[in-house]
């Protein structure tokens, strides 16, 4: 700690240089206060920061900056930590604050000069004043900057904090004292729908499912917010005429997520988000290796396999009983077979085209899977039980042989 000043001593002669500059301290802040209105054009109107703070923040900084000249130089600020807090409150720019902070820097050095030189003080005394008064200066810019950091790191905090909350409760379907157009100014996306909701599978917990959809989706004109849960990656996405887009959501969530996903339909309310958020997870639950991402709508056969899973496996049971009798790589062959026959359009020509094979296999094929299931493909009741079970089937089966192994 340093020792009370002799008289005559430099400390001495420093510290009387600080206390003439402090005598004109109101008229140091007067003059900087228009300074800084002049160089900062964020300082020159009332909104941000009013001339009474402004003045009373420089007539501060005045008494802060040469108060301990010749004595112990401030090592903290907790004034100016907290002016930086409330300049990024009011919402102004961190460059215009350190702009404001450099003008004042320059003219209390031009006062100190020319006080120096005013009263005669020696080279040395000066010398030191001005170092000691930029170490005070340098500690206040970085206590200004530190408070200011601290408030928008409070203000994202709060923000994302909000936003998960209304997130929240919009999928439990529970948004009482919000509306549309406010939940989405908060999840930053349109305010008018029509939205759907995509629920993509995650890896694990705590891990994103879904990378980089919102920047793929803005380029088709479409704005999302993404919520993670403990079992799905939530996207709620504002998608214009849905009819012509949504081939390209679901082939943007398909190129962006590595497991499953499911997309509902489109609805027009986003407090409706909860129903909407339902019928993806249906979706999900329909999605299966060979077709990751299920749109709700788009496959039907897939979603009520998927919508109750204890009636719909005993109804693909009941359908397919009769296949449980051959081996399971003939039960599979002949399931596989069906399925490409069925996105065949009905066609045995398309259909070996797809597995080549002859024809004529594929009418073998589906002539036994017609005998081991009792049910005739050229009725169309049995066909629609049979792709129902087909689709059902194929979705808590993981893996089936090839139809080139038959």
């Amino acid at each position: 700690m340093r020792q009370p000043p002799q008289e005559d001593s430099l400390d001495a002669q420093v510290e009387r240089l600080g206390a003439r500059m402090l005598e004109r301290a109101e008229r140091i802040a007067d003059t900087l206060v228009t300074r800084i209105r002049a160089a900062v054009p964020v300082y020159r109107t009332e909104a941000a920061v009013s001339g009474e703070e402004l003045r009373r923040t420089c007539l501060d900084n005045v008494t802060y900056v040469f108060g301990p000249l010749g004595r112990a130089p401030a090592l903290s600020s907790p004034e100016s930590r907290e002016n930086g807090r409330r300049r990024a409150h009011a919402g102004v720019p961190l460059t215009a604050v350190m702009e404001a902070y450099r003008v004042s820097a320059r003219f209390l050095w031009d006062c100190l000069a020319e006080e120096a030189a005013r009263g005669g003080v020696p080279a040395e005394v000066t010398v030191r004043a001005a170092s000691e008064m930029w170490l005070v200066l340098d500690t206040y810019t970085q206590q200004m900057a530190e408070g200011y950091r601290e408030e928008l790191t409070a203000q994202a905090l709060g923000r994302e904090q909000r936003r998960s909350a209304l997130v929240t409760a919009l999928l439990e379907g529970r948004p009482e004292g919000t509306d549309g157009w406010d939940a989405a100014a908060v999840l930053r996306i349109p305010p008018r729908g029509p939205y759907v909701a995509v629920a993509a599978r995650v890896p694990g917990p705590g891990r994103h499912a879904v990378r980089g959809a919102a920047e793929a989706l803005r380029a088709i004109g479409a704005g999302s917010a993404w919520h993670l849960l403990h079992d799905i990656e939530v996207g709620i996405v504002q998608l214009p005429d849905p009819a012509r887009n949504l081939e390209r959501l679901a082939a943007v969530t398909a190129s962006s997520t590595a497991g499953r996903a499911g997309i509902s339909p489109p609805y027009d309310d986003l407090l409706n988000t909860a129903a909407a958020l339902r019928l993806a997870r249906i979706a999900l639950l329909g999605s299966f290796e060979g077709g990751r991402v299920t749109v709700f709508d788009r496959d039907p056969l897939a979603v009520a396999a998927a919508s109750a899973p204890e009636i719909t496996g005993r109804v693909a049971h009941a359908v397919l009983a009769g296949l449980d009798r051959l081996p399971p790589v003939q039960r599979a062959l002949l399931l596989e077979t069906f399925g490409v026959w069925l996105d065949s359009g009905g066609s045995a020509d398309r259909a070996a085209n797809a597995l080549f094979c002859h024809p004529n296999t594929v009418r073998h094929r589906l002539r036994r899977l017609e005998e081991h299931t009792g049910r005739s493909l050229g009725a169309p009741r049995a066909v629609a039980e049979l792709a129902l079970a087909f689709e059902i089937d194929r979705r808590v089966t993981p893996e089936r042989p090839s139809a080139q192994q038959g």
